[in-house]
């Protein structure tokens, strides 16, 4: 799998010089994926419903780390690196990748040439799978998200569900992810795609949604309650236009945004094009 760089540094890059004839220095940017504890280990819905997940599964395409200049003032949160230029170059991976975030946080790809900087933000795109995404489970290709698990509720009927969604989603300036992706000369630095899989579903701990903070888990999920009611003996199978076709309309529209929320660096939000 090959990593790409900026074009105008990729000559600098490849054959370790600058224009000027110095060395370039570089280290190694490792790509990571993390569906949080949310999907490792389960959680509480806002409506009461304990969902474990069996699998959860987003496809990526060219996730890309950059740099973008900060206030000096900054100093990179607190830490100084003076000697770091910022800036600088931005590095991807060329390609679509399968991710299965049931996993701990784990490496998509690196790229061991990097030039030095702070990568502070991220850019990457949910899309339908294809036939070359890196990793697909062969029955999810054409679909960007994949959640499947139970859920289960005191005084409720089990519900075993699986759920398929074809959103296309580009999120760019994402970031910074504290200092994760400040990159020295023969150190490594990481470039965190994080998917809060709770904006959808609610966090019961965080209590009621308050529609008037934005900023809060619970402003978008829609529960688990919702998917519950369209079970049948208590199985729930539907891709996004099926559940398009039987939610109300409110409901769903809330949906759709709420999944448009997942795709994070760490706990910093990314800009959705």
């Amino acid at each position: 799998m090959l990593r790409i760089l900026y074009p105008a540094l990729l000559t600098a890059s490849l054959f370790a010089t600058s224009c000027g004839g110095e060395t370039l220095r570089t280290g190694t940017l490792v790509f990571t994926a993390n569906g949080e504890d949310f999907v490792r280990d389960g959680f509480v819905s806002e409506d009461g419903w304990r969902i474990d997940f069996s699998g959860v599964w987003v496809n990526v395409y060219g996730p890309t780390a950059y740099q973008v200049v900060e206030e000096r003032s900054l100093r990179h949160g607190g830490h100084p690196h003076e000697d770091i230029p910022e800036g600088a170059a931005h590095v991807s991976l060329l390609g679509d990748f399968f991710l299965a975030l049931k996993a701990p946080t784990f490496e998509v790809g690196r790229e061991a040439q990097a030039p030095i900087g702070n990568y502070n933000r991220l850019a990457f795109t949910v899309r339908p799978a294809v036939p070359e995404s890196a990793g697909l489970v062969a029955d999810h290709l054409g679909h960007s998200i994949v959640l499947a698990g139970t859920a289960t509720r005191a005084g409720e009927q089990d519900v075993t569900f699986r759920l398929r969604f074809d959103e296309e989603l580009a999120y760019s300036a994402c970031g910074p992810n504290g200092l994760a992706g400040v990159l020295a000369e023969g150190g490594q630095a990481s470039a965190e795609m994080t998917f809060h899989f709770d904006h959808v579903f609610g966090d019961f701990d965080e209590g009621p949604a308050d529609p008037e903070d934005p900023e809060t888990v619970n402003h978008l999920a829609i529960g688990f309650g919702p998917f519950a009611a369209l079970a049948a003996g208590g199985v729930l199978e539907m891709d996004q236009a099926e559940l398009g076709e039987v939610m109300t309309g409110a409901v769903f529209l809330q949906l759709v945004e709420a999944v448009r929320t997942l795709g994070h660096s760490g706990e910093a939000h990314c800009h959705l094009d």
